[in-house]
């Protein structure tokens, strides 16, 4: 999401700085090894367009593949994607600097952002909050909800990469269906309870990624709170040590594993959920189950709700609902431009799975494909608003942000 606002703003000829707390931009796609892009497609046609399709189509390029509906990512491929993208917009990248507080309520003044050599402000007139968490608009006052009825969150995944993997033999042990034969094992020898781990499916399962070596998004870790460091300190510990039962299970039971080695383990734990803000319209399940359209929408969505049960006993009931929300081939519902306006604060725009929604309906709009359409909405508006508006984010002006957006590429019908 910070990507895409980052891009769209610059080309646009706005003064931008990207802020990024690791030493590469990318999130989950890169420091958290999430193996694949969900589906950018409504399974006729692309719904997320724009900057994520440029990114999609130069991975598959520099990779040599085809773009698939489940494009396998190379996390070293995609962070020089995202330099390149960047550097070429104009705006500025900051790497190695978290942010850490804000200045101001209900306009901003200034985030604060901790470097080697302290604290330094920066200052503008408009500011996207693309962390995810949605911690520039909470800090600034903005409302916002977490989670269920009593707080419970997505379990979380520790995603990791292996090497050595033979491929021939692994696919020849692939049926016509087209599943993947670790997937298929594991599912059997869960029924029967011989798993290592009470896990009921792989998510992604192994997901070829070049040579030898493949992306794994598999198994959850439960009771973590992506808000709380020393929740997030025992989620990622308790991450690891799966990653090595797992690789054993590979090794055992699956064609083509028996001689692999683990290459890597995500450096950020993989977090689904935490904050919600509330904005000026709350995006919800009805509006999914009606495929619903806006006058102000910015783009739109076709992926199914995926909310990720908090507890082992429920995953089952979350690859049904998965399975049972999927749209028809060509149907998508509308993301208005009102849920990116945070309640309260006047200069900030929010994107990325933080957005206004219903928690159905930030389990579909949280994938990556989406976040650069919402990111991207976030950028022109962000120029617009600082060139035209004062920095009022709400001064907008919504058909000529939807303009610049089709002609940026995005898909909007």
């Amino acid at each position: 999401a910070g990507i895409a606002a980052a891009v769209a703003a610059g080309r646009l000829g706005a003064k931008v700085v990207l802020v990024e707390q690791s030493g590469y931009l990318g999130g989950l796609g890169t420091a958290g090894l999430v193996p694949c892009f969900c589906p950018f497609t409504d399974g006729e046609k692309p719904v997320a367009r724009g900057v994520g399709e440029e990114v999609l189509g130069e991975m598959a390029r520099r990779m040599g593949m085809p773009i698939e509906e489940w494009m396998p990512i190379h996390p070293e491929t995609l962070k020089s994607i995202y330099d390149d993208v960047v550097s070429a917009s104009g705006a500025v990248m900051r790497l190695y600097s978290k942010v850490v507080e804000v200045r101001g309520r209900d306009r901003i003044e200034a985030v604060i952002i901790s470097t080697h050599k302290g604290l330094k402000a920066v200052k503008g007139r408009v500011f996207v909050d693309a962390t995810g968490d949605g911690s520039v608009a909470a800090w600034a006052g903005a409302p916002f909800e977490v989670g269920g009825a009593t707080g419970e969150t997505q379990s979380s995944t520790l995603c990791f990469g292996f090497s050595g993997i033979d491929w021939a033999e692994y696919d020849a042990h692939r049926p016509p269906s087209g599943l993947r034969p670790d997937r298929i094992i594991w599912q059997e020898q869960f029924a029967k309870g011989m798993t290592p781990l009470m896990e009921r499916h792989l998510t992604t399962g192994i997901l070829r990624n070049g040579g030898d070596s493949a992306g794994l998004n598999v198994g959850h870790v439960y009771g973590v709170d992506g808000l709380d460091e020393e929740s997030l300190t025992r989620g990622t510990v308790e991450g690891r040590r799966g990653v090595w039962q797992y690789l054993d299970w590979y090794r055992k039971n699956v064609p083509g594993c028996g001689a692999i080695d683990l290459a890597v383990t995500a450096a950020t734990l993989g977090v689904r959920e935490t904050r919600r803000i509330t904005g000026e319209y709350v995006l919800s399940y009805a509006d999914y189950l009606s495929r619903a359209g806006f006058d102000d929408e910015i783009g739109r969505c076709a992926y199914p709700i995926d909310v990720h049960s908090s507890t082992p006993e429920g995953m089952e009931e979350t690859q049904k609902q998965f399975e049972n929300t999927a749209y028809a081939p060509g149907e998508s519902y509308g993301i208005p431009y009102r849920s990116l306006i945070p309640k309260g604060i006047e200069n900030l725009i929010v994107a990325g799975r933080c957005i206004s929604s219903d928690r159905a309906m930030q389990g579909s709009v949280r994938v990556m494909p989406y976040c650069f359409v919402t990111g991207q909405a976030a950028g022109v508006a962000a120029s617009l608003a600082s060139a035209d508006c004062g920095g009022s984010a709400r001064g907008v002006d919504i058909e000529r942000l939807r303009g610049i957006l089709r002609e940026q590429g995005a898909f909007l019908p």
